[in-house]
């Protein structure tokens, strides 16, 4: 609406929702986070510090202080800025949706729910309701921004996470970038390969190919894509000291 992309007739307040769609709890294995929980309880969450450190890098850079105690972790999904944090979050991390409408409900990942910018899979009658994170072992997380002053969008960023095998290569890695256009999920092939310096800058370089930034006040789209491959690295590098750390405390 602000952006005047939206005009509707009628404007529901579901603030009331709050005190049942905002939680961040543990169940089966997973993380399950209320579509309705605000930014700042994202932030100071020990559970998501421990077990998903990516959301709490992310909630660092996020905004400022009213808009921490205000905005919700799906209200930043379902606008689908292509700058936005949390979609890279929650694509990196492998998330699934959680849509409920008057029809029933249904359970997506983020390459269905996010359908381009400021479009998602939401429809007229539905509800984005809760996130669902897997936790597997030997896992770890990062987020890594780059922005212009303190809480702005993203000039780029970039998520990652990484699971080790038992015998310490990667069995599963993620990168999700924002605000460097193309698709959020970078197509990162780092299966079976060492968690070394080498291996991630190779990556860092993959995403920076992948991405397709455009010239504007931030920056131009060679120094958008530089900066993806950097974070991307730094991320990378994060997620995997955090993967060691996890299996050492297992």
């Amino acid at each position: 609406m602000k952006l005047r992309l939206a005009a509707p007739q009628y404007v529901i307040d579901i603030d009331p929702l709050a005190g049942v769609l905002g939680y961040v709890r543990a169940h089966n294995g997973d993380i399950r986070i209320g579509a309705m929980t605000r930014h700042r309880d994202l932030l100071e969450s020990p559970l998501l510090n421990e077990l998903l450190a990516i959301f709490t890098d992310a909630e660092r850079v996020i905004a400022d202080p009213v808009v921490r105690n205000r905005g919700t972790i799906g209200g930043a999904l379902c606008q689908a800025d292509p700058s936005e944090d949390l979609s890279a979050v929650c694509a990196a991390v492998d998330a699934k949706l959680v849509i409920k409408g008057v029809s029933g409900e249904r359970v997506i990942g983020m390459d269905e729910f996010h359908r381009g910018p400021y479009e998602t899979a939401v429809g007229p009658a539905e509800m984005l309701v809760e996130i669902r994170v897997p936790v597997p072992p030997r896992a770890g997380s990062a987020y890594e921004k780059v922005d212009r002053r303190v809480g702005d969008w993203a000039v780029a960023a970039a998520g990652a996470a990484v699971v080790l095998a038992p015998d310490g290569t990667i069995a599963n890695a993620r990168v999700a970038l924002a605000a460097v256009g193309g698709e959020i999920v970078s197509p990162v092939r780092l299966k079976g390969r060492e968690p070394s310096p080498e291996t991630f800058a190779d990556a860092a370089a993959e995403a920076a190919a992948a991405c397709d930034p455009v010239t504007d006040q931030r920056g131009s789209k060679e120094y958008k894509r530089h900066v993806a491959g950097v974070l991307t690295e730094r991320a990378l590098a994060r997620a995997a000291t955090r993967a060691r750390e996890h299996e050492e405390e297992g």
